[in-house]
């Protein structure tokens, strides 16, 4: 089931992409993603974890959003 996902939670999704990928380093423990959540993320934009790894998981592609906008729209012509 796909969910249309509004322009500002698409912009700030990718702000907190953007963070995640400076600090985040994948072979260290103490700089996982949760690390970079709790320590640079949250204190930015206050959010839970949850909406954090939901942030994680949206596409920030402008041309793969329209794609999906008009999938669900119907054409007349």
């Amino acid at each position: 089931m796909a969910q249309k996902t509004q322009k500002n939670v698409v912009l700030r999704a990718k702000k907190v992409q953007e963070l995640t990928a400076q600090h985040y380093q994948p072979g260290r423990q103490d700089r996982c993603k949760r690390w970079v959540f709790y320590n640079i993320v949250s204190k930015v934009y206050p959010m839970s974890e949850r909406t954090f790894y939901r942030y994680l998981g949206i596409s920030t592609d402008n041309e793969e959003n329209k794609q999906q906008e008009d999938k669900n729209q119907l054409k007349l012509f």
